[in-house]
């Protein structure tokens, strides 16, 4: 990310006020903000340039869902993918355990949220 630019939107918009407090802990994000995701915290910049609030374009987001028919599971589904890929950009890899491989690090407190997820 160069200074300046944020990664997607829709990761910010999770984070920062478009999810409820319950919605955060089903997608095990609750102690967590965009600082503390590589993917969101890369270019230091959290908020938008133009000044438009990411929770009024989640809001958006999910009329939107809406109109298009999507059902509760795919809602779900969509953003259950895009949380674990927030949690996917802290895994973590141990030295490697020979030339073709590598270990993920189990210890990694962003892992068992990741496999929940998908």
């Amino acid at each position: 990310q160069s200074p300046g630019e944020r990664n997607y939107h829709i990761f910010y918009e999770c984070l920062q006020g478009g999810l409820d407090d319950d919605e955060l802990e089903k997608y095990f994000l609750s102690n967590f903000t965009a600082e503390d995701f590589r993917i969101t915290s890369c270019s230091g910049t959290y908020d938008r340039r133009d000044g438009i609030l990411d929770e009024e374009t989640f809001a958006d987001l999910i009329s939107a869902f809406d109109t298009m028919g999507f059902s509760a599971e795919e809602r779900f589904n969509v953003m259950a993918v895009t949380c674990a890929l927030l949690h996917l950009s802290n895994l973590t890899l141990l030295l490697a355990v020979s030339a073709d491989e590598s270990e993920i690090d189990k210890s990694n407190v962003h892992l068992e949220p990741a496999l929940s997820l998908l």
